[in-house]
């Protein structure tokens, strides 16, 4: 007998935008009262860029190019970098309560569990695939699949891709980089780094039966039936309502940050300074910039292209920092209070290393 029954969405190709919305819009209603667990499968019908939930967008997507060249692009609702989407990529996208007995509740254990059904399934096609922490599947040393998860009210959502093929060129062109050289190191760093079904295996499966076997291998794993439904009224409804919000410069450039994100590492006088930094962890890129005013945190801006569960607690954590004297370990004690009392969870990211993100902004490390 199978531990819950899940609601099975398969969509295949749809609007850009939706691919985005629809995970987003089941969380409300899962919240609300008006959605069930659901697995969704898609993919967009024409190609976007979707822009990690606590990324800036002028400093990691060249917009220019995107608007030039008719690709969409829009901020997404769970964290990661940015990335471009095309049809030569099969979406699984799974939405649960939180509390749901299929659920770990530590992020970590989440990924290891909800990423087992498409191992598998890469496995099936001949590929060695395996689950790598925090959240990639790996194959004969590449990556074959990008994953990310975040919590919207009640619910956890996980947002991954089979990927057949893959436009790396393309890739490339939609990322901010400072100068031409950089963008040739990391079309090179892509290739060298990432692969797909077809780079493993010399051809494209048949979309349908790798569809209909990682559905059934994520019944299988999760322990749940997936039965086979539609949107209701109500979500198609709140679909509508989510597309403004999308499209809205405010949802586009929310992690501006006012003058902070453009600022320079500059003294401003004899007490204040401002200054900003990219720090690398194994979860991803913290990029901080710091206003220090009398040896106290006046304003910080945090960024990147990592996951923190809640959503809000990067606001959460830019509050309790806000006032910190930078001498000592009062600094460093407030990120790990910020941590304790929100239920802070960043795989791969940890207290230490906002600190030291904050303290190369400020040059005292």
């Amino acid at each position: 007998m199978p531990l819950e029954s899940w609601r099975l969405l398969d969509i295949g190709a749809i609007d850009p935008l939706e691919t985005q919305t629809i995970y987003d819009m089941i969380a409300q209603g899962i919240t609300e009262g008006e959605s069930e667990n659901t697995l969704i499968i898609c993919w967009p019908a024409k190609p976007l860029v979707s822009l990690g939930h606590f990324q800036e967008i002028e400093a990691d997507i060249d917009t220019k190019f995107c608007r030039e060249n008719d690709i969409f692009f829009t901020r997404r609702v769970i964290g990661g970098g940015g990335v471009y989407l095309d049809e030569g990529q099969m979406f699984y996208q799974l939405i649960g309560r939180i509390d749901s007995p299929t659920t770990p509740k530590k992020i970590d254990d989440y990924y290891r569990k909800f990423l087992e059904a498409p191992v598998q399934a890469y496995r099936n096609l001949g590929i060695p695939a395996e689950f790598k922490p925090v959240n990639d599947l790996i194959a004969n040393g590449k990556k074959v699949s990008g994953n990310g998860a975040g919590d919207v009210g009640d619910a956890r959502i996980l947002t991954g891709n089979i990927i057949f093929d893959f436009n790396f060129d393309m890739m490339v062109k939609v990322l901010k980089v400072p100068n031409e050289k950089f963008r040739d190191k990391i079309a090179k760093s892509l290739r060298e780094r990432m692969s797909t079904v077809l780079l493993e295996t010399g051809s494209i499966p048949d979309r349908t039966e790798v569809k209909e076997d990682l559905i059934r291998l994520y019944e299988e794993t999760l322990d749940i039936e997936l039965v086979r439904g539609n949107l209701t009224s109500w979500e198609k409804g709140r679909m509508t309502e989510l597309r403004p919000k999308y499209l809205s410069d405010e949802w586009l450039h929310w992690r501006r940050g006012g003058r902070l994100t453009d600022a320079k590492t500059v003294r401003i006088s004899a007490t204040a300074s401002v200054g900003t930094s990219n720090f690398k962890t194994p979860g991803g890129l913290i990029r901080t910039t710091v206003e220090i005013v009398d040896e106290k945190v006046n304003e910080i801006v945090i960024s990147g292209d990592f996951f923190m569960l809640p959503n809000e607690a990067i606001s959460q954590l830019e509050r309790e920092i806000r006032g910190s004297s930078i001498q000592g370990d009062e600094l460093l004690k407030r990120i790990r209070i910020a941590y304790s009392e929100n239920g802070i969870e960043s795989p791969g990211v940890n207290p230490k290393d906002i600190e030291t993100g904050i303290r190369m902004a400020i040059g005292t490390v």
